[in-house]
């Protein structure tokens, strides 16, 4: 289970990754650049969360099953491809939000299937609650797509 754990760590500095190179394109507007960073803090906290969990001890923890493993893994590099296609272009605000949409609705999906992987009630929270903020994270992504389309 702790290999489950680092790999869900990489996949959240991978999108912190990809939600800062974003913010680095010209062709982002101020307001997305702000919603951007604080994103990318979010995932920061995330990891952090992650790492905690690590120190419970092995016991506390359910083997992941294979698939659950399986699918973490294509997450990842799923999550280092969008870093790498970004990293190649300038994305627009309408684009950042896009991605940012998708890589949010995946890992929702992904945390949810986590917080019933693990017997440590705390662990299963920490999960439930980071699949809440994917949540908030996509709601807040759409609001803005919304008021950037209204101005």
């Amino acid at each position: 289970m702790k290999k489950h754990l680092n790999i869900c760590i990489e996949i959240e500095e991978t999108v912190g990754k990809v939600y800062r190179q974003m913010r680095l394109s010209p062709r982002i507007s101020d307001k997305t650049r702000r919603v951007l960073e604080q994103l990318a803090n979010d995932e920061d906290d995330h990891a952090s969360q992650l790492r905690f969990a690590q120190r419970f001890p092995e016991t506390a923890l359910l083997t992941s099953p294979p698939q659950a493993d399986r699918r973490v893994q294509e997450l990842l590099e799923q999550a280092e491809q969008i870093f790498k296609k970004i990293s190649l272009i300038e994305v627009d605000d309408q684009q950042a939000i896009s991605i940012g949409v998708e890589l949010e609705k995946k890992f929702s999906q992904v945390h949810i299937a986590n917080s019933f992987d693990f017997k440590e009630q705390n662990i299963k929270q920490m999960f439930a609650a980071m699949a809440k903020a994917d949540d908030v994270h996509c709601q807040r992504l759409l609001d803005l797509q919304q008021q950037l389309l209204n101005s």
